[in-house]
């Protein structure tokens, strides 16, 4: 499925009050597009994006007095939460006047999703993996948008996630009724392109988009004990590791750790291709870049965006139209890499000093 398919459908749910379930492989991406989602929504709606579980009480506290300078997103996973109580609120008993009276007092989360002046998303992850007690919690919520008397503004979207039986045998089935009355999406995972689209715009590591884009794994399941599967998730998680390092066993360890053997083995043979070319060689004379392999290209292209500062302004401009009347994709690419590494600023004035037949046809492909 489109990324772009799946923000269209979560717009319509959220202008109409609709709940939608992802179902899908672990390290796919079911967070990522609510994540990303809630980021333009709140931009949209000219609100402050802020993620619930990363903020501090005395946060929280202001925001539940200020719910309309903010999209709140809050990202529960059900599988840790444990206790109920801890989404449904506790019972409090108020005496006064001889009389007493019994309160549920809702978590501050609640409170302030049930503000009428709240925006953002509810995002109930793990939901098939959740304790019976906290399923039928969560099945309340993404039904009827309410806990106990509390009910959830029209304004947040409510989007809950799981993985399918095959692939966690901690997963429970989801009862036919729940599957009918809700927008039950099934993600196969993403194409290659809309991955690489977010990847630029989220700054991973260069190195990573060069190899996600020339070998196309985005995907590969280990079946040993504790052999490591390659997923998305985990190009992102190792992109947090190895930046702004070139230390080889470093970096052998990580890749290691993070990607499947096979996967990690062909990320490591990259990194030690791009310590051995000279991409000085290829900027003064571009027509040698036509011998390269495909392999060698990317890997020439990343060292060439990571040394950008370094490399004459009208040598770079020579060389990335040399590239273009060749192969027109690699120089959007290259470009991609330059916005990573020297942000957009740096990137749109070398477009600019493109001839405009070949920065027109940049501009259609390039994903910023």
């Amino acid at each position: 499925m489109k990324i772009e398919t799946l923000r269209k459908i979560l717009d319509k749910a959220y202008q109409n009050q609709k709940a939608v379930c992802l179902i899908g492989d672990f390290g796919i991406g079911k967070s990522q597009i609510v994540y990303e989602w809630a980021e333009k929504k709140a931009e949209e709606e000219n609100r402050e994006l802020v993620l619930w579980h990363t903020l501090s009480e005395e946060q929280k506290i202001n925001i539940l007095k200020n719910p309309e300078k903010y999209f709140i997103l809050v990202d529960i996973k059900l599988q840790s939460v444990g206790d109920p109580s801890k989404i449904s609120g506790i019972p409090i008993i108020i005496n006064g006047d001889g009389t007493h009276k019994i309160v549920w007092e809702p978590p501050l989360f609640l409170k302030v999703l049930t503000s009428s002046q709240a925006k953002g998303v509810l995002f109930l992850d793990e939901i098939n993996m959740a304790l019976p007690s906290l399923q039928s919690l969560a099945f309340e919520i993404t039904l009827q948008r309410k806990v106990g008397e509390w009910k959830i503004s029209d304004n947040v979207l409510i989007v809950s996630a799981g993985n399918p039986l095959d692939v966690n045998i901690s997963a429970n089935p989801i009862p036919k009724p729940l599957i009918n009355r809700l927008l039950f999406i099934k993600l196969e995972g993403f194409e290659v392109e809309d991955w690489i689209r977010w990847a630029t715009k989220k700054g991973i590591d260069t190195r990573i988009i060069a190899f996600a884009q020339a070998f196309r794994e985005l995907k590969k399941d280990g079946e040993e004990e504790f052999e490591q599967s390659t997923r998305p998730r985990s190009y992102e998680l190792l992109s947090d590791m190895i930046k702004d390092t070139d230390d080889l066993e470093f970096i052998r360890v990580c890749a290691l750790g993070y990607l499947h053997e096979t996967t990690a083995n062909k990320f490591i043979k990259f990194i030690q291709l791009m310590h051995k070319l000279d991409y000085k060689k290829y900027i003064e004379n571009p027509s040698e870049f036509t011998k390269l392999t495909n392999e060698e290209k990317y890997a020439l292209i990343t060292l060439v965006a990571k040394h950008t500062k370094e490399i004459k302004q009208e040598e770079l401009i020579k060389f990335i139209e040399f590239i273009a009347n060749d192969t027109v994709e690699l120089s959007a690419v290259l470009l991609n890499l330059i916005y990573v590494e020297m942000g957009e600023k740096t990137a749109r004035k070398i477009v600019e000093k493109l001839s405009t037949k070949i920065a027109n046809r940049l501009l259609e492909i390039i994903v910023w």
